[in-house]
């Protein structure tokens, strides 16, 4: 494995994750699904290296010192950035939930009126949560 080869590996899985965590915090949806396929793609070459993640990180233990610290910091920050995505994506899908649960509550066939549901209580609140 050639230090040039692993310098691209890690620098495409650091920008890939760094990009889905910019989308998701950005709420910018017609991003969402490039930005995770190009992360899902970085982190299957990770896998795909000799060894996994772990045949990298030796791999880069042979290399001197200053190759080592700039390779692993990119890969602690995609890392970082990796986990954080997690967090956001488990967010988003709790934001989702909440906003259909809004939803359903707001339309008319949930209120007791000439369209005959059930009346909301809490002037257009969710559970007091909005």
């Amino acid at each position: 494995m050639s230090l040039q080869h692993a310098h691209n590996l890690v620098e495409q899985v650091a920008t890939a994750v760094s990009e889905l965590r910019t989308t998701l915090e950005n709420h910018a949806l017609p991003g969402l699904e490039s930005a995770i396929l190009n992360s899902q793609m970085a982190l299957k070459a990770l896998e795909d290296y000799p060894g996994g993640v772990e045949g990298l990180r030796q791999f880069i233990a042979t290399l001197p010192e200053d190759e080592q610290t700039q390779l692993n910091t990119r890969l602690t920050q995609a890392r970082d950035d990796h986990q954080l995505n997690t967090d956001l994506i488990k967010l988003a899908m709790q934001r989702n939930a909440a906003l259909q649960a809004y939803a359903a509550q707001s339309s008319a066939g949930a209120t007791y009126s000439s369209e005959g549901g059930v009346s909301f209580l809490g002037g257009g609140q969710l559970l007091g949560k909005f």
